[in-house]
């Protein structure tokens, strides 16, 4: 399998730290992680994507300037290696709207545990005031089902793993529909989008030994690809 640079965003709430365990499986196997960070709390989607693209374009431009042997910051007259995204919860919105202004050259995006529709699990707190301070703007675009309308499609292959070890309780927002313990599968879904359930919860998906192969497979097979 050809090495490539791999970007990794985690969810809301969470850390770059909540991503180490799948980039250093994927470091492993030959492949360059690189983690992005952002706080829902403190910023606005809008400013998350743009660091978002900054930190692409700049990781993308020292690979291209090590590969040709120049220094970072110098133009290398060459295209940008090619490299694909792994986004978990949240962070695959943040993709989604980054990716008109992404750099050249995405091969192939995995979104872990993707809301594309507005959760039933976030009308369900909608009007608790933890989590409206907790998630800020990020909180109330997840309830708007224009904004999911409105984020543009990849445009290249993608996995989307969605998991189903959420319980399954009348009483609970999910009801008896399959579900991770934050969003239901059906809320997962992408049109085009390649779909593998695992038996496992939202918040620890990415570090689960099957998902990883699923995305190493994945990532594995983009050579395949014609662009």
């Amino acid at each position: 399998m050809r090495s490539s640079r791999i970007f990794l965003l985690h969810g809301m709430g969470r850390s770059v730290a909540s991503m180490l365990i799948l980039a250093g499986r994927l470091q492993r196997v030959g492949h360059r992680p690189s983690l992005f960070g952002y706080s829902v709390s403190r910023d606005k989607l809008g400013d998350i994507s743009a660091r978002f693209k900054e930190h692409v374009r700049v990781v993308l431009s020292a690979d291209a300037a090590e590969a040709a042997g120049v220094d970072a910051g110098t133009d290398s007259g060459r295209a940008p290696l090619p490299y694909s995204v792994v986004g978990h919860s949240l962070g695959n919105v943040v993709v989604r709207m980054t990716l008109p202004e992404m750099s050249p050259g995405l091969r192939r995006l995995v979104m872990l545990a993707p809301p594309n529709r507005p959760p039933v699990s976030a009308r369900y707190l909608e009007r608790n005031a933890v989590f409206r301070r907790l998630t800020q703007e990020a909180g109330r675009r997840l309830l708007d089902p224009d904004f999911f309308a409105a984020l543009p499609p990849p445009g290249v292959p993608v996995l989307v793993v969605a998991g189903t070890a959420g319980p399954r309780l009348p009483w609970l927002p999910f009801g008896g529909e399959p579900n991770d313990g934050v969003l239901l599968v059906s809320e997962t879904h992408l049109a085009g989008a390649r779909q593998l359930e695992v038996d496992g919860y939202h918040t620890f998906l990415m570090n689960r030994r099957d998902v990883f192969h699923a995305v190493a497979g994945f990532l594995a097979d983009q050579e395949a690809d014609h662009r």
